[in-house]
Order: structure tokens, then C-alpha cells, then sequence
């Protein structure tokens, strides 16, 4: 029975030690454990019943709401929470005001290394501003409009939607119009690789990019490559292939249409894309092959994760990446230099370009307000991509 007394004595961190080891009931905690409560923090609710007004006026009151008050209702709801000690939550007042502390990141995909470095450049820049992120992962076009649906109605600081564009999704009307109602109300909207929309993007310039690639695998030797390029409606692939192309063409290359592999940026495809060269006999030298039997002698692949795919694929059919076959890829991902052999590649500053669209919204300085939500203002972070040479694209 002393045990079990022991044990009783503390509860959710109060003494509760309602007995004594005699049995007899003591009173003394029992009126402390009242009083704790009656100095709880006063709530929203507590004001509203005080000034006896509805709590969604109290709200309006005291979050700082844009939405008019009664003067007499006002006066009873600031006595009522001066006589109570209340102190307003600041998130409350930020959302009554139009704009919550924080900001949401919309992603295509965040296991995708090139969404996650832009996604941590946009983490990063807002905790130095004391300013949350919300992370969201929409695949499609559809996704993407539903989801700012959603992260409208919580009324965040600003909404940043990083993409791999699609050029022609018929949810792109839709998507402007519920942006520019969410601007109106004082809201921000900035994306990353989307220019196809009327307001603030943050980009870099592809096509120079590719086309400086492209020119530093003429200028190493090589002359039968192979391409691995994203999905058509994707804006980004069509102006990395379009650079590499313009510069394939001046040098008097003529690609082999069988070595365009069509996929989306990712692993999985870049390595199905090779793997399917090699089924149908179009690698290595020998009857049937690209390029007048020849085979290929380079991967330009338009994207990182396909180029270390294409890579596995290779070895898988006893290829050496780099030594038999050059590959080159787009992105400059962090692991790009640890693979074997380290990836050439264009490098994007990624972490850099989340960086600038939490600036954007932060900063005030587009001119969303005077266009009536319709500012699109390039941010461009780098205008001449830089070329990263490494192991897998060695002089011919």
C-alpha cells in the first residue's frame, strides 16, 4: 500500500499526493492544482465569452483582420483581453492579416536529387528569415493544381512551385487564375524553370548550357553520339536538346534518329533507354549497329540521374562508362562527382536558384501589386551555365 501511494504522488508532472501515508485526504494539493489552472493563459474563446461577442469578431479584433468592426464591439474586446492578460497568436494574426509565416514548396518530386538541392536553397533561405516551409509533392499538372488549391486557402507568405514545366497541361489556365486570386489578397507566387505563366520565375539559360556541353564533346573527339532527353512537354528538355543539336549540326554531325532515346529525367529511364540500344544490337560495333556499324561512342544524356542510369546500363552490358563510351550529363547533382567515373556535366546552382525565390517573395521587389498579380519578372541566377569536366568524358 506505501508503494502504491509513492507512486500516486506525481502525475503529468503535478503533485497529486492526495494522501498521506496514514490515509487521511489532504486538501492542500487540491486547491493548487486549482489554482495552476485558473492561471492558464487566457484563450481566444475566454475574450470572446468576456465581451460577450461571437469569437469570430474577437478574432477579427484582435488578429488585426483587414474586415471591420462594430467601434462598441471593439472597445468591449480589448477590455475583455487587457482584464484577462490575453496575448494574441502570432500565426492567427498573420493569417487574419492575409499572409501566414510561412511559405509552401510545391516539388515534382523530392527524392529527385535536383528538386531536393532546390528545396533545401529554399529551407535555408527562409530559416534565416525566420520563416517556415512547407514541403508538397505534385507529379502531374493535375496534382500541381489541386495542391495549390489546398496551400491557397492556408494563406501562405508566398508559394513557390518548382517544376520540370509542362508546356501544353490544359490546367494551366486554371492554375494562373487561382494564383492571381491568391496575389490579390497579398499573397506571392514565385517558380523555378517555368516561364509560361505571368508571374516572378526563377530559370537558367538551358539552351546555352547545352550548347556548350555539345561543343566540349565535338571539341574531346567524339562524333557518334547518342541522346537521352526528357519528356516533349517539357520545356527544359526541349531547350537542352535544341542547344546540343544547333552545335551537333555546325559540326557536321548527323545524330542516328534510332539513338534519341524519348524518356522522363530519371534513373530508371535513362538506364531503360540504353539497355534497349543494347537489345536491339545498336551499341557495340558490329552488323545492325548505329552509325554504320560503328556503334556509339558517346551518351549525351539531358539530365543527371538518366546519365548515371545510362552508366549502370553500360557496365551491365559490359561496356566501361568513360573508357569504351563518354557520358555526359545536366545538372551538376551533388553525387554526380562520386559516381565512377566522375560525371561531366553542366552545373546548375540549384540551391542557389531556391535561395532567389524565397527572395522574391520576401524582398517585395516585384511589381505584383501594381500589374494586379500579373508580374512576370525573370530571375535568371545564371546566365552562362558552367561545364564540369571529369572522368567520363576523356579526349578521344
Amino acid at each position: 500500500m506505501l508503494l502504491l501511494q509513492a507512486k500516486l504522488r506525481y502525475h503529468c508532472g503535478k503533485r497529486l499526493d492526495m494522501f498521506s501515508v496514514s490515509g487521511k485526504k489532504r486538501t492542500d494539493s487540491i486547491v493548487a492544482v486549482q489554482n495552476d489552472k485558473a492561471q492558464s493563459p487566457a484563450t481566444l474563446m475566454d475574450v470572446a465569452k468576456e465581451a460577450q461577442v461571437s469569437i469570430a469578431t474577437a478574432s477579427r479584433v484582435l488578429n488585426g483582420s483587414t474586415r471591420k468592426v462594430r467601434n462598441q464591439s471593439y472597445v468591449k474586446v480589448m477590455e475583455a483581453a487587457a482584464k484577462l492578460n490575453y496575448r494574441p497568436n502570432a500565426y492567427a494574426q498573420a493569417v487574419a492579416k492575409g499572409t501566414a509565416p510561412n511559405i509552401v514548396l510545391l516539388v515534382s518530386d523530392i527524392s529527385d536529387p535536383y528538386f531536393a538541392s532546390v528545396s533545401q536553397g529554399v529551407v535555408k533561405a527562409a530559416a534565416e528569415r525566420g520563416i517556415s516551409v512547407t514541403i508538397g509533392v505534385a507529379a502531374t499538372p493535375h496534382e500541381e493544381l489541386e495542391a495549390v488549391r489546398k496551400s491557397v486557402s492556408t494563406r501562405p507568405r508566398g508559394i513557390i512551385i518548382s517544376e520540370s514545366e509542362y508546356t501544353d497541361a490544359p490546367e494551366r489556365q486554371a492554375l494562373q487564375t487561382e494564383l492571381i486570386q491568391y496575389e490579390s489578397s497579398g499573397g506571392h507566387a514565385v517558380f523555378v524553370l517555368n516561364r509560361n505563366l505571368p508571374f516572378p520565375a526563377v530559370d537558367v539559360a538551358n539552351d546555352v548550357g547545352a550548347r556548350a556541353i555539345a561543343k566540349l564533346i565535338v571539341d574531346s573527339g567524339y562524333t557518334r553520339p547518342a541522346i537521352l532527353k526528357g519528356d516533349d512537354a517539357h520545356r527544359s528538355s526541349k531547350e537542352r536538346l535544341a542547344g546540343v543539336m544547333e552545335v551537333l549540326d555546325e559540326a557536321g554531325i548527323t545524330v542516328a534518329p534510332k539513338a534519341v532515346a524519348n524518356g522522363k529525367f530519371s534513373r530508371t529511364d535513362g538506364y531503360a533507354a540504353v539497355m534497349q540500344m543494347a537489345r536491339s544490337g545498336l551499341l557495340k560495333p558490329g552488323e545492325g549497329a548505329l552509325y554504320d556499324g560503328k556503334g556509339i561512342d558517346s551518351i549525351i544524356a539531358l539530365n543527371d540521374v538518366m546519365a548515371i542510369g545510362a552508366m549502370t546500363a553500360l557496365r551491365t552490358n559490359g561496356i566501361e562508362p568513360g573508357q569504351e563510351i563518354g557520358v555526359t550529363g545536366f545538372g551538376d547533382i551533388p553525387y554526380s562527382a562520386d559516381v565512377f567515373p566522375p560525371l561531366t556535366t553542366v552545373h546548375l546552382p540549384l540551391a542557389e536558384m531556391g535561395q532567389a525565390a524565397v527572395d522574391s517573395i520576401l524582398s517585395n521587389r516585384d511589381d505584383a501589386e501594381a500589374t494586379g498579380g500579373t508580374a512576370n519578372r525573370l530571375i535568371y541566377v545564371q546566365s552562362a551555365p558552367d561545364v564540369v569536366l571529369r572522368g567520363s568524358l576523356p579526349r578521344r
